[in-house]
């Protein structure tokens, strides 16, 4: 018995010794992590300065990560700061969302870990990301795009608009190709909510680059700009203003959701979601551009420059900035003037991760955006209009809101200066220029 107990102990001693033996082989092919082996500081900027961590790396994963350094708000970074244990476990920042209300601080962290030497000597670049509310709206599968076109469009201006259906205003503004009425080179279609609206949030809101969108699509699976970009396509395709109902449609059918073209006319199909405001708004305004074009014709003159934001790299910010100006072909002044800021169609194409849940939208016209000069973005614009309708200069525009610091937000609730300004200014050159060559525009003083 006692030499059968050593004969089964040896077998186990052998066994163990094997797979001892084994596992040590396997561990001199197992495979290497991504990053290089040792400790090393790694930084990037935070929303005040820079954020540095101390990063241990063993055979390629990373071991630990304690903060070095930074200059945050203690509160803020301290939430940010959770981010370490998930870094940890997942070897990388790779699929790891920034942490609501701390998003810069998140942002250098993840950052920081993204600067970390890699074992094959490669650095991919790091694309920020949003909060994890932020992409709450992921499975949002419905697509359309707001961008505008990028460079010059110029010609004749015609601009109608009216309030229908308990209140709603729509506007549609109508641009043909200069000496030639027949060709419309742009079109676009508009809606505000009517002042009553029952949901307050969208009260006098216009539709086309706001949340609206993304509340109705949610809702009713389509977005009611869809409808409106579909005609618009159709109009400047087509050369097309005027359109008469399909005697075959079914009114009965008009509100079913359950196909994506409900409203129909004549050899054209509209996207569900907005037959009303095609109908009652978008139509009838057209029409009466349409008799204007064939009668009186029109005596303003429509302009207007989109560019591309581009950071210091020469790369696509996200944002396109946008300057539309009308003026009087008689007077030589202007009647109209927008400026606007368009987030890209996607959030991905957004640079900057506290403006990503902004995207297929402008700052103009959303309703969350939130101006980091402390003013609201449409109350500067609005006072651009005015200002520029009472003969103010392109250029001179200190009186404006947010052309400058007022003082100490924290005291005094005082605005800061916006940047979008100097963008704004930018686009008004370009303009100013192709008017006064054009011989459209009086002489604006610059200083």
């Amino acid at each position: 018995m006692k030499s059968l107990k050593k004969f089964n102990k040896s077998i186990i001693s052998g066994a163990v010794l094997f797979a001892t033996m084994t596992l040590a082989g396997c561990s001199t092919t197992m495979e290497q992590g991504k990053y290089a082996d040792g400790t090393h500081d790694v930084s990037a900027k935070g929303k005040k300065g820079l954020i540095t961590l101390t990063v241990e790396v063993e055979n390629g994963h990373i071991v630990d990560i304690k903060t070095k350094s930074h200059n945050e708000t203690e509160s803020l970074y301290l939430n940010a700061e959770r981010l370490l244990s998930q870094i940890v476990a997942k070897n990388g920042h790779e699929g790891i969302d920034a942490v609501s209300g701390a998003t810069y601080s998140s942002n250098g962290i993840l950052e920081a870990i993204n600067s970390l030497p890699r074992a094959n000597g490669s650095q991919p670049e790091y694309v920020a990301v949003g909060a994890k509310e932020e992409n709450a709206d992921d499975n949002f599968k419905l697509k359309w795009s707001i961008q505008p076109d990028l460079g010059l469009i110029k010609g004749d201006y015609y601009y109608e608009e009216a309030r229908f259906r308990q209140g709603h205003m729509g506007s549609v503004a109508i641009v043909t190709e200069l000496n030639n009425a027949k060709n419309v080179i742009f079109a676009e279609f508009n809606e505000s909510g009517r002042p009553n609206y029952y949901t307050r949030l969208y009260q006098n809101v216009p539709k086309r680059m706001s949340e609206y969108n993304f509340s109705m699509g949610k809702k009713k699976g389509t977005a009611w700009v869809q409808s409106a970009l579909t005609m618009e396509k159709l109009m400047v395709e087509q050369d097309k203003l005027t359109f008469d109902l399909n005697p075959e449609y079914d009114a009965k059918l008009g509100n079913k959701l359950k196909e994506p073209n409900r409203l129909k006319y004549l050899g054209i199909d509209v996207v569900a979601g907005a037959s009303n405001s095609i109908q009652q708004s978008m139509v009838p305004l057209t029409a009466k551009i349409h008799e204007k074009i064939n009668g009186q014709g029109s005596n303003q003159r429509f302009y207007q420059q989109a560019e591309k934001l581009m950071d210091a790299k020469g790369k696509w910010t996200g944002v396109t900035a946008m300057l539309r100006i009308v003026v009087d072909t008689d007077t030589k002044q202007i009647t109209k003037a927008h400026y606007d800021e368009i987030f890209a169609d996607e959030k991905a194409q957004i640079k900057d991760a506290s403006q990503k849940k902004f995207y297929r939208q402008s700052k103009y016209e959303s309703i969350n955006y939130v101006e980091p000069a402390r003013i609201g973005f449409n109350v500067m614009i609005d006072g651009l209009n005015a200002h520029l309708q009472q003969g103010g200069s392109l250029f001179m525009i200190d009186d404006l809101p947010a052309t400058g610091d007022t003082g100490s937000y924290a005291a005094t609730g005082f605005t800061k200066r916006s940047n979008s300004w100097d963008n704004y200014l930018n686009l008004a050159d370009v303009l100013y220029k192709e008017m006064r060559q054009d011989g459209m525009i009086l002489e604006h003083k610059k200083q």
